[in-house]
């Protein structure tokens, strides 16, 4: 049995002892002295306490624990390989030997290829549709039907 049931129980029996009390059920006691409102005090402090330590004594509830959802990734954008230039092939250079001193300017690095740039044309616009659409329609005529005789 869990601890705060016992302590609920304790509670409610040290009330129900105070209640007897206070109601004069008991022969031979008298409320009026001292000591019966002493009594009446104790057994209501500690159903009190035995309340309070029964509430505080129950079992907490328990959440579950969630995982954090990862950042949505967004797709890198690939260019078509039909639109991509493939880089320009170098050629080996030849090691300068030691005994050869060049005082000749290292040839300029090419430049690094620019971006390409992918540009998508507008869709057109169907010009039929669009005529169409620009039309008012036309209510259908209802026709009555004649009564059978």
């Amino acid at each position: 049995m869990r601890s705060d049931y016992g302590l609920y129980v304790v509670a409610v029996v040290c009330f129900i002892i105070a209640g007897v009390f206070a109601a004069s059920a008991v022969p031979g006691y008298t409320p009026a002295k001292a000591e019966g409102i002493t009594v009446i005090t104790i057994f209501l402090l500690l159903g009190i306490i035995s309340a309070v330590l029964g509430y505080s004594a129950r079992p907490k509830a328990i959440m579950p624990i969630t995982q954090p959802k990862p950042a949505p990734v967004s797709p890198a954008i690939k260019t078509p390989p039909a639109l991509t230039q493939p880089p320009p092939a170098e050629e080996p250079t030849p090691k300068p030997q030691a005994e050869e001193v060049s005082l000749e300017a290292a040839p300029p690095e090419p430049p690094p290829p620019s971006p390409v740039v992918v540009t998508i044309p507008p869709k057109p616009e169907p010009s039929a549709k669009v005529a169409e659409e620009e039309k008012p329609k036309e209510k259908p005529v209802r026709r009555r039907r004649k009564k059978a005789q």
